[in-house]
């Protein structure tokens, strides 16, 4: 049977997601590499835990919600409300290297958007934040110029960016090989479904979620002697 369905956007959520796009994410550990100097993640076993109790709770109740409302803000072409949720992103990322991290990170993917070409609001903006009025944080960015696609589509490919990412750098900092990443990505994945579909619960005055080890972790990596990645 010939599936009806159109894909014609799955191109572009590859294109985003593939590790040649130019946000420079692979060079964050988003405060992994300091979890790890701590000793809280030494194996697969504990990193699969890290994910589970650490990286997943994050997403459903903060990271995945506001890639929602920035989709939303930008299908009704509302620049007020991105504005909104990008100041509610960096009040929230209390350690420097989080905060820089998602704005670095944001404003390169959102300069590849623009020389793609963007929505109107996509760049009203990118002329906020060279105002000083925004900062330009990644996930604002990923929900706005991403905002074409099936809601589930873009909220599984931020969540698996985010994931896959944590499985990429693992090789570097653990005695872990790539075989080894990859099963616990294909565990994690397992959830994947459930916990969109989670994320879809949480409204707008919950958004938020408070982790100290990440930010604390994060704290303590921008004054190590010695750092393999920008945070």
């Amino acid at each position: 049977m010939t599936d009806s369905k159109d894909f014609s956007w799955l191109a572009r959520l590859l294109q985003v997601n593939d590790s040649a796009f130019p946000t420079g994410g692979y060079a964050h550990s988003y405060g992994f590499e300091q979890i790890v100097a701590l000793g809280l993640v030494s194996d697969a076993e504990s990193m699969q835990r890290h994910i589970e109790t650490h990286l997943w709770p994050m997403l459903i109740h903060f990271e995945l919600p506001i890639v929602r409302f920035a989709q939303q803000a930008a299908l009704q072409d509302d620049e007020a409300a991105l504005l909104k949720l990008d100041a509610m992103v960096d009040a929230t990322k209390t350690a420097r290297e989080l905060r820089e991290a998602s704005r670095s990170t944001g404003r390169r993917r959102l300069h590849a958007f623009l020389e793609a070409g963007a929505l109107p609001v996509l760049i009203s903006f990118a002329r906020a934040i060279d105002e000083g009025r925004a900062e330009g944080h990644h996930t604002v960015v990923f929900g706005a110029g991403l905002s074409a696609l099936p809601q589930r589509a873009l909220l599984t490919s931020w969540a698996f960016q985010s994931l896959s990412a944590l499985c990429l750098a693992s090789p570097k900092l653990l005695r872990i090989g790539q075989d080894a990443a990859q099963r616990v990505l294909s565990a994690t994945l397992a959830n994947m479904e459930t916990n969109v579909t989670r994320s879809l619960t949480v409204p707008h005055d919950d958004v938020g979620w408070f982790d100290p080890l990440a930010d604390l972790a994060s704290m303590q990596h921008e004054i190590a002697h010695e750092r393999l990645f920008i945070s």
